[in-house]
C-alpha cells in the first residue's frame, strides 16, 4: 500500500496544548459543516468538512430538476517537534484550503502554515544507512550555458540510474524535480519517492522506518536553521 504525505512547518499563536483544547471547542457533530476530532495525547487531529455535489434527476415526465447532496471528507494532521513544529498530513486531498481556513479562523492572528519542500537530499539522507539503494527514476532540469538553453531530462530504469553519469549530461545548476528510490534493509524492502510539489509517497515493509527517517531529518533541518 501506498501513502502519500505531506508536511507543513506551522507557527502557532500560543502553545501547542492550548491550541487543541481551542480545537476541541469546535468538535465535529453532523450539524456542523466543519469540525474537528482531537487526540491531544498523540498531537494529532482529524478534520472534516462537506462538500456539496450538484446532481441532475429527471422525472417520469422528462422534467429536469437539480439536486445538492453533501459529502462528507476528512483528513489526517499530526504535529511534530516541540520548538520548530511540523505538520504531517497524510495522503491529503487536492486542496487543503477549508483546512487551512478553519485553523486560521479557530487559532487567530500569529497562525501560519508553510508548505515544505521535499528535496533529494532529505529522501538520501533518510535512506543511507539502509543495505541496498536503488535509483529508480529521476527527473532533472539544469542550464545548458553554451547553447543558452534550458534542458529536462527524465530517467527510468529497472536495474537502477547511477546518479554519477547523470554528470555526463553537462548540465550546470542541476535541479532534482522528482526521484524514486526502492529499498532493501535486514530482509525488508520499501520505495520512496517524492516531487518538488511537496508530495512524498512511501511504501513496502520499511515504510514506517523511511517515514520517521524523513521526518527527523526535517526536524533536524529546522533546527539546524534557527541555530
Amino acid at each position: 500500500m501506498i501513502s502519500r504525505f505531506k508536511w507543513y512547518a506551522i507557527r502557532f499563536p500560543c502553545t501547542v496544548a492550548e491550541a487543541f483544547q481551542k480545537l476541541e471547542g469546535y468538535r465535529y457533530d453532523p450539524t456542523r459543516a466543519t469540525g474537528f476530532v482531537v487526540d491531544e495525547s498523540n498531537l494529532s487531529f482529524q478534520f472534516f468538512w462537506t462538500t456539496p455535489i450538484y446532481a441532475t434527476v429527471i422525472d417520469s415526465d422528462g422534467v429536469s430538476s437539480r439536486n445538492e447532496i453533501f459529502s462528507i471528507s476528512s483528513q489526517n494532521a499530526k504535529i511534530l517537534g516541540t520548538d520548530r513544529l511540523v505538520m504531517r498530513m497524510q495522503d491529503p486531498p487536492r486542496s487543503s484550503r477549508e483546512l487551512f481556513n478553519s485553523l486560521e479562523r479557530i487559532l487567530g492572528f500569529g497562525f501560519t502554515c508553510e508548505k515544505i519542500m521535499i528535496t533529494d537530499e532529505v529522501i538520501r539522507k533518510s535512506i543511507e544507512s539502509f543495505g541496498s539503494v536503488t535509483l529508480n527514476s529521476i527527473k532533472i532540469s539544469g542550464s545548458i550555458p553554451s547553447m543558452s538553453a534550458l534542458a529536462r531530462l527524465e530517467l527510468v530504469s529497472k536495474e537502477g540510474v547511477d546518479f554519477n553519469k547523470i554528470d555526463d549530461f553537462k548540465l550546470e545548476r542541476v535541479l532534482v524535480e522528482s526521484a524514486s528510490y526502492a529499498t532493501k534493509h535486514k530482509g525488508l524492502s520499501g520505495s520512496v519517492g517524492f516531487t518538488r510539489s511537496g508530495i512524498c509517497k512511501i511504501s513496502g515493509d520499511l515504510g514506517p522506518l523511511i517515514q520517521d527517517n524523513v521526518e527527523r531529518c526535517l526536524l533536524d533541518l529546522f533546527s539546524s536553521v534557527k541555530n
